[in-house]
């Protein structure tokens, strides 16, 4: 399984550096490409997608999309830091995604 990143130049520089062989910069990519890469990242080779939490922001609703119609757990996406740091959210992503796989909400 490999991992795949979507983000800023920066973090995808750093990325790339520690061995990520996916990543795509947020720059480069427009509306359509953006489904159409995603779609791609569901072949079954890559197990989890990392996007970060200011890209998850412009892409939203396309990221919205591809959950409602994932049939599996795999690949699990994860929003993380960009080289900027954190942004200050409402809701945890780790924890939504252990309530879903889980059942229930872990305290």
């Amino acid at each position: 399984m490999e991992i795949a990143l979507i983000g800023d130049r920066h973090t995808v520089c750093g990325f790339k550096l520690a061995g990520v062989r996916k990543t795509f910069q947020m720059q480069a990519l427009k509306g359509e490409d953006i489904r159409a890469m995603l779609r791609d990242l569901f072949d079954g080779t890559v197990g989890i997608i990392l996007v970060t939490e200011k890209t998850a922001a412009e892409i939203r609703d396309v990221l919205d999309e591809v959950n409602r119609f994932r049939t599996g757990i795999m690949p699990i996406i994860l929003e993380i830091p960009d080289s900027g740091g954190p942004l200050i959210s409402k809701v945890d992503p780790m924890r939504e995604i252990i309530k879903k796989t889980v059942g229930f909400e872990i305290a």
